[in-house]
């Protein structure tokens, strides 16, 4: 049994997640990690193994916590599913304008970065994204106005128009021009689905 820790893990993978995100992984050392959080080199080697054993801690941490935002907001918001899903994509607008220089999400930009050289980021961003649809769907499926029949297969073509929204809110597309988008593409029932 190894040692407790002597320092506040969530703390730390809180600023871990920051640096990462905003630094990227290669960007980022454990030296940078140790003068944002004071917690000493030694302590955070023992107890990750590595930065890139620190980088997985603090990326599976913040995969599930996107995977949470998405499911509680949808289930969340009232009305009907062309409400609930509107919920959800302009709560993802809003925090994409809240981050500093529009980093957009640690998930996707570590897959673009980190796929082939770190295959676990693919493993927990595939669960991650798998998570986000069944909370999609969980949010959507006691409203009524969609039909069972294409639940599954919307609620993954949700989650693919936030990610989307997300990589445009990188680009540097306007708040106003994210939201004139989600308003018209994102509430979309699918074909053979009753409109609410």
């Amino acid at each position: 049994m190894g040692r407790p820790r002597q320092f506040d893990e969530a703390q730390l993978l809180d600023a871990a997640t920051d640096l990462f995100w905003s630094q990227g992984f290669d960007d980022t050392s454990v030296g940078d990690v140790s003068a944002a959080t004071g917690v000493g080199n030694g302590s955070i080697y023992a107890a990750y193994g590595s930065k890139r054993g620190l980088f997985l801690a603090a990326f599976e941490r913040y995969c599930d916590q996107r995977a949470r935002f998405v499911r509680d907001t949808v289930v969340a918001a009232p009305g009907s599913a062309r409400d609930a899903v509107r919920a959800l994509l302009f709560a993802i607008i809003d925090d994409c304008a809240a981050q500093p220089d529009r980093r957009g999400c640690l998930m996707l930009n570590s897959i673009a970065q980190l796929a082939l050289r770190i295959p676990e980021v693919v493993t927990i961003g595939s669960r991650t994204t798998s998570a986000m649809e069944q909370g999609v769907a969980e949010g959507l499926a006691h409203r009524g106005d969609i039909d069972p029949a294409v639940l599954s297969a919307h609620s993954a073509g949700v989650v693919v128009m936030a990610q989307g929204l997300i990589q445009l809110s990188r680009l540097g597309t306007p708040t106003r021009r994210l939201r004139e988008i989600a308003a018209v593409s994102g509430p979309a029932m699918p074909a053979g689905a009753p409109v609410a």
